[in-house]
């Protein structure tokens, strides 16, 4: 009974967060058991069609043009797909870090402009890639995988937090930038070798992230286009300007609220705005996850 209630309360405390990682998560991991499924039915002879083959060529970001045009959903749902438990599991655990230290500093709507326009993004220009006659026959005819969402998300850190660390088994603690190129080198370097077309995607994935957190350090908030407007009623209030108070909670790391006044900042004045004091709140918020 102990046990059960902890899983609902896990499940609870994740799930009414306001992050999106653990809804991305989820249907990742839901998609990949369902044509697993499919797959294993087919393999015992349960059912005579081929429904795993199906739906990963339906999911499937294609290569052509005419026919992207016949299953357009694939724009997204190409980056849910994963072919291996290994791919899905490094995929998963890669979103789940990166995504928790770009919440700590920024919000919601600028993780999904990240994360989808990567997404997007990476599609439009492996579709450009295939309708050119030198790599329209190189490579897997199709795209499905996370990892251009992955690298956009981690490009952006690479340029708002590069001294943030994250705790690796047996490594201890490593720097994001160091361990972040390394992956970005290694990822690439491999889609340049079995599909160059992946490889403009992927490094599609890596420029939009960077562009977006280069361009929020100069005041100009992509993310502003999914910006809700509050209603706001007129109040006239007297009272003697004053400076923010910086609270602060667990081991002197500051809260949420501070963290929102500060990113207010840098939406309106660009990153060199902040004051000495304000950069090292961000950068201790950004160390909260070693």
């Amino acid at each position: 009974m102990h046990s059960e209630g902890t899983l609902k309360e896990f499940l609870r405390t994740t799930y009414r967060s306001g992050s999106p990682v653990p809804y991305i998560i989820s249907a990742k991991v839901l998609v990949f058991v369902l044509i697993y499924i499919f797959d294993l039915l087919h393999d015992t002879e349960t059912i005579a069609a081929p429904l795993f083959d199906q739906a990963l060529a339906s999911l499937s970001l294609p290569k052509t043009f005419p026919l992207f045009l016949q299953q357009p959903w694939s724009l997204l749902t190409y980056s849910l797909l994963n072919q291996t438990l290994f791919e899905l599991l490094f995929d998963c655990l890669w979103l789940y870090w990166t995504g928790r230290i770009f919440l700590n500093l920024l919000q919601t709507r600028q993780l999904l402009t990240v994360y989808l326009g990567a997404i997007f993004l990476g599609g439009f220009v492996y579709l450009a890639f295939g309708q050119l006659t030198l790599f329209a026959e190189q490579g897997a005819p199709y795209l499905y995988s996370g990892a251009v969402a992955n690298a956009a998300v981690i490009g952006s850190l690479l340029i708002l937090v590069p001294e943030s660390e994250i705790r690796l088994f047996l490594f201890g603690n490593v720097r994001l930038r160091t361990i972040g190129l390394i992956y970005l080198a290694l990822q690439l370097g491999y889609y340049m070798m079995v599909d160059q077309s992946a490889a403009g995607s992927y490094t599609a994935g890596i420029v939009w992230g960077v562009a977006f957190m280069l361009t929020l350090k100069q005041g100009n908030d992509w993310s502003h286009f999914f910006r809700k407007q509050k209603k706001r009623t007129l109040k006239v209030v007297h009272h003697k300007p004053k400076g923010p108070t910086y609270k602060s909670y667990r081991a002197d790391l500051p809260n949420q609220e501070v963290i929102d006044e500060i990113l207010d900042k840098i939406s309106l004045n660009g990153y060199d705005s902040l004051s000495t004091l304000e950069k090292e709140i961000l950068f201790k918020a950004s160390k909260q996850e070693k």
